[in-house]
């Protein structure tokens, strides 16, 4: 192959992957190829020169360098991912805004989110101001919202991935207080656990949260007590739990539950009380994660769990051997 393949002239093998690209594109069009999606994306951008000649052409082919983009990322390869978003973006009319509001704004998410993960953050947060500049809607916006406070937050930025938060969520409707009083936040935590142990079984797992933005309200407390952790008092962190938790129990389950009752664990057991009740909701959570596909939380899911009763869990194991 490689023989026959160094028989092509330089000049002429652009045009051969993009033909063979096109080949292949027709063939499996519309049929689930796996991994082989990449393989085709990549044959036919060695032509991209030729697709822009081709109005007809660019917004396909953008779309199949989107799927390709969607395939990398599930599978963790965020600079491939990245790669091939970037030439999806290139094929879209300077207009694309206007005219193709629903592929710019999914492929600009993605590509902020591919950017982000493989710690591109300057090229992600242009993307994300982008976002929100060019976004119709607060609910088209909060996708954007929450990953530029993961981006601050993996830059060390707490203060500003915090404020980012406080800011969404005020809009949302929520109060954010500047300070809570002790005594409030240890009655909220009973209030918390009442519900849990009032509402928390299969009635509860079976009632989904069907409201897009309250599943964003959570998200949201959940990533603001993440941050408050680094540089505000304890009290305000847990106050961030527990709304996060009983939103949760009053309105069904969504893929930010396991989260939030992870977060809820810790606090218990930080506080020194009802350390069974704490190592219950955390094996809870963990048996909850597995009703969702969370690969993008769960190297976070399984810090908290081994943060808060991870110690427990090897008591027991231990117990169990003698």
């Amino acid at each position: 192959r490689e023989a026959a393949y160094n028989l092509i002239a330089e000049s002429d093998r652009k045009q051969f992957h993009y033909n063979l690209g096109r080949v292949l594109h027709s063939v499996c069009e519309g049929k689930d190829v796996g991994d082989t999606i990449l393989l085709i994306a990549t044959q036919i951008n060695h032509g991209k020169e030729f697709i822009l000649k081709d109005n007809e052409l660019c917004l396909p082919i953008a779309k199949l360098n989107m799927a390709a983009g969607k395939m990398a990322i599930d599978s963790c390869r965020h600079k491939t991912a990245y790669a091939y978003l970037e030439v999806a973006s290139s094929l879209l009319p300077n207009d694309h805004w206007e005219s193709n509001y629903d592929i710019s704004l999914r492929l600009s998410f993605m590509m902020a989110s591919a950017a982000n993960s493989s710690c591109k953050y300057d090229e992600a947060e242009i993307i994300l101001q982008r976002i929100l500049k060019e976004a119709r809607c607060t609910k088209d916006k909060l996708p954007s919202y929450f990953v530029l406070s993961q981006l601050f937050q993996a830059q060390g930025k707490v203060v500003d991935a915090y404020g980012t938060c406080s800011s969404i969520l005020t809009q949302l409707g929520e109060t954010i207080p500047d300070s809570v009083d002790p005594e409030v936040v240890r009655a909220m935590i009973s209030e918390t656990l009442r519900k849990y142990d009032e509402v928390y079984g299969d009635d509860c797992l079976g009632k989904k949260m069907e409201d897009y933005t309250l599943r964003y309200v959570i998200r949201f407390y959940g990533q603001m007590a993440t941050s408050a952790f680094f540089f505000k008092v304890p009290n305000i962190v847990a106050y961030f739990v527990c709304k996060g938790a009983q939103l949760s129990l009053e309105n069904g389950v969504c893929q930010h539950t396991p989260l939030v009752f992870l977060q809820l664990s810790s606090i218990i057991m930080r506080s020194g009380n009802n350390i069974a009740c704490a190592h219950r909701i955390a094996k809870d959570a963990v048996a909850l994660s597995e009703r969702f596909n969370l690969s993008d939380q769960m190297a976070q899911l399984s810090f908290l769990f081994t943060d808060a009763v991870g110690h427990l869990e090897w008591f027991h194991a231990g117990v169990q051997r003698l």
